[in-house]
């Protein structure tokens, strides 16, 4: 889906109402999430995936927990993150099978009112996701993808990097890989600026 800012809100509706078979989507940023949440569950019954590729806070994980109760896969790859978003998701998702929330900016609020970047997942938190299928996880200093996170801010600027590394995914349902891709090697070379 292009990025929400692009489409009117009538607009985007419009279009979720006619793909009723949908069953997996990835998505940028969503500045209020509860509309398009609620479009998805009533007009695609199907809906089970969803990648989120921005900011995810308590607002965007009630709408899943309203609107898509039976979502079974979600990724937050990539992504800033809150983590009281994170354990009401853990806590109320009952179908949820699969979860990502590798190479995300983790966010807690201190008791002063700042936000405060969580390096490491406490014990709460990794029990409720042990009971998952799927938990893909990294916050390695070490990591390029989560290097890039911290430079970020922790909305990652999609257009600073390879063309491709939006497209990937630790969970293999939504590793797009080349899918949606506009040119192929061949085509790359021909219009490529050197």
């Amino acid at each position: 889906m292009p990025a929400w800012n692009r489409i009117t809100k009538v607009g985007i509706c419009q279009a979720i109402q006619r793909w009723q078979e949908l069953e997996s989507l990835t998505m940028p940023t969503i500045g209020h999430p509860p509309y398009i949440m609620e479009e998805i569950g009533r007009s695609c019954k199907n809906f089970t995936e969803l990648k989120i590729m921005g900011s995810f806070d308590q607002q965007f994980a009630s709408a899943i927990l309203q609107f898509l109760p039976n979502l079974k896969v979600l990724s937050l790859r990539c992504s800033k993150v809150a983590m009281d978003a994170l354990q009401c998701l853990l806590n109320s998702m009952e179908y949820l099978e699969v979860l990502n929330i590798s190479h995300c900016l983790l966010l807690v609020i201190a008791a002063n009112g700042r936000k405060q970047v969580v390096h490491e997942l406490d014990g709460q938190i990794l029990e409720r996701a042990s009971r998952l299928r799927e938990f893909h996880y990294c916050q390695s200093r070490s990591c390029i993808a989560c290097q890039r996170m911290v430079v970020d801010e922790g909305i990652m600027r999609w257009y600073r990097y390879e063309d491709w590394f939006w497209r990937r995914d630790e969970v293999r349902s939504l590793d797009l890989q080349d899918y949606g891709k506009l040119f192929d090697a061949g085509c790359e070379r021909l219009t490529s600026v050197e």
